[in-house]
């Protein structure tokens, strides 16, 4: 087999030009594969990182009766004694917080307009270092008394009702029991939420302040928790569902992708671009390989018949041709991956800013990640294409007749 290689090898350099050209393609091929994938693998770890932060932590905790429930029906299922279950969380070595959340929703006036609100709830200390809320704020500064009757308005709901920072407005709801109350609170900041339906009915307040204000002290609709940095989610999401039943408080464990359907939406959008482009790009190189080395028959159909005539079996030169296709595409994946690591490094180092991903509000700067298995599936394509680029031309040259072939001019 060697001494065929080397000679597919020595053909390939006879024709340097033509090599050239067509080795060019499947270096391009190559690059563009490993590169978008590297691109696509960043862009998941944005959407990823702002959908973990928009809910602010890797895991929701639910009570038990909520178990096999939508999230609607979910939502208004309280569970008892949440700072009981936070301390058993602290112990955990996992995690790195967990805060409470309720949700509620009604009207917020400020003199004769109002708005409607879905409401949050929140630990203003905790919200702040795991929410993308943090890093929306257009006016004023991000709560942090967690007793006062503070608010945050989506700048959407805060134009609606003619609100601003330094105002007075009342946010009213109905209870759990089916009661009416109301709180007077201080708007002080307003938050410019990247989706613009949240935006407009987006309003935060201390969970201490909620709490009183639905008249459930000491419980919340879940606890967040936000995990240490290189933990497994799955894994942290059994152990701790497994240490809180023993320690008797069992729990629904939710993790963010189970809830996450925007990000699972996209991320099926753009794998499904990525096969797409993918196809086209085999394409590509086959139909333009295939064109090259079937020139190459052409210009090499006297030599093919002088083959032929000294002895050399049909399937030798199908085989020669095969090895021709496959050596080319081999080392033009080589030179690829060389190319593309280089410009893999030129890009991250060019500190260049992409736009926010969907949910953020800033953008983040590029970062081509590396694949290995992209640069795998680079190979393995590349050499592929070029095999299939290579069967008709091969098979055509096998099939010349000797005589024929030596009288072609």
């Amino acid at each position: 087999m060697s001494r065929w290689v080397r000679l597919a090898a020595r053909n390939l350099r006879r024709n340097a030009r033509r090599t050239l050209l067509t080795g060019s393609i499947v270096v391009v091929g190559f690059v563009a594969v490993t590169m978008t994938a590297g691109f696509v693998s960043q862009t998941f770890t944005s959407l990823r990182t702002a959908t973990i932060r928009g809910t602010g932590g890797h895991l929701r905790l639910l009570d038990p009766k909520a178990a096999g429930k939508t999230d609607d029906e979910a939502s208004v299922i309280l569970l008892d004694d949440w700072e009981g279950l936070s301390a058993l969380l602290a112990r955990d070595a996992n995690v790195a917080q967990a805060m409470p959340k309720l949700s509620f929703f009604g009207l917020v006036v400020k003199g004769d307009k109002s708005g409607a609100y879905l409401g949050i709830g929140t630990v203003p200390a905790l919200e702040r270092g795991a929410s993308l809320a943090s890093d929306t704020v257009v006016s004023g500064a991000f709560f942090s008394n967690p007793d006062a009757d503070d608010v945050m308005l989506g700048s959407g709901l805060a134009r609606a009702i003619g609100a601003k920072t330094g105002d007075l407005v009342t946010v009213m709801t109905t209870t759990p029991d089916g009661g009416l109350n109301a709180v007077d609170a201080g708007v002080v900041a307003v938050l410019s939420y990247p989706i613009k339906e949240i935006d407009d009915r987006l309003l935060f307040l201390p969970y201490r302040s909620a709490a009183r204000l639905l008249k459930v002290e000491g419980r919340a609709n879940t606890v967040v928790v936000l995990l240490k940095d290189g933990v497994e989610v799955d894994a942290a999401a059994r152990g701790i569902a497994a240490t809180l039943a023993a320690a008797g408080r069992p729990v629904v464990v939710k993790t963010w992708l189970e809830t996450a359907a925007f990000y699972k939406q996209v991320k099926l959008l753009y794998v499904s671009i990525f096969f797409f482009m993918g196809l086209i790009l085999a394409t590509v190189v086959i139909l333009a390989t295939a064109n090259t080395m079937t020139m190459s028959v052409f210009e090499r159909t006297r030599e093919i018949g002088t083959l032929l005539a000294i002895g050399m079996e049909r399937g030798q030169i199908r085989t020669l041709f095969l090895l021709e296709g496959l050596l080319l595409g081999v080392v033009g994946s080589a030179v690829g991956a060389v190319a593309s690591f280089v410009l893999r490094l030129f890009l991250t180092a060019s500190g260049i800013m992409l736009p926010p991903p969907p949910g953020g509000t800033k953008g983040n700067l590029l970062h081509v990640d590396f694949i290995l298995l992209a640069y795998g599936l680079g190979f393995a394509i590349m050499s592929l294409t070029r095999l299939i680029a290579a069967w008709w031309p091969a098979r055509r040259a096998a099939r010349l007749n000797p005589v024929e072939a030596l009288g072609h001019v």
